[in-house]
Parts: C-alpha cells; structure tokens; sequence
C-alpha cells in the first residue's frame, strides 16, 4: 500500500499543476486530504486536479485519485496562495 505521505504528495503536486492554467506561481497554503480506501502501489491509478474557486491571491482546487475501474481512492482540496504578479 501507499504512504499516506505519498498519496498527499500526489494531490498536492496534481492541484498545484493547475495553478499554470491560469499561468502563475503559488504555493501551498492548505492542504486537506481524505483516504478512502488503500491505494495499491502496483495497480495503476489516475490523479487528477482542478480548479473549485479564485478569490484575489487565493485559488481554491480539489483533486482525486483513482484506480483503473474508476473507484476514488483519496481525494483532497487545497488552497494555494499565488505569489508574485497576479494574473487572476
């Protein structure tokens, strides 16, 4: 099974990915993760990330991981900070 550490670190880094549909930089400001059922290292899995919500600096995503018959097996939502210029 994955470390819950690692699946956090998937959604995390599949959330932040989203930032640069709107091409800017941020970071990490919240990050809330729910394990629903184990993640087998050697199934394939899907992880996927989106944007819920932007107000001023913050971005608001969600994001799922999945295994090949569709199942969510963690999900999570986060709030990133954007830093620097803001494009929003």
């Amino acid at each position: 099974m994955a470390h819950g550490g690692i699946i956090a670190t998937l959604l995390d880094e599949a959330m932040g990915k989203v930032c640069r549909f709107r091409e800017v930089r941020a970071v990490t400001a919240e990050l809330n993760v729910e394990y629903l059922k184990p993640v087998r290292v050697q199934d394939e899995i899907v992880v996927e990330g989106w944007e819920t919500d932007c107000k001023g600096r913050n971005l608001f995503h969600a994001g799922e991981i999945r295994n090949s018959a569709g199942d969510v097996l963690a999900k999570a939502t986060g709030r990133f900070v954007i830093i620097g210029d803001a494009k929003v």
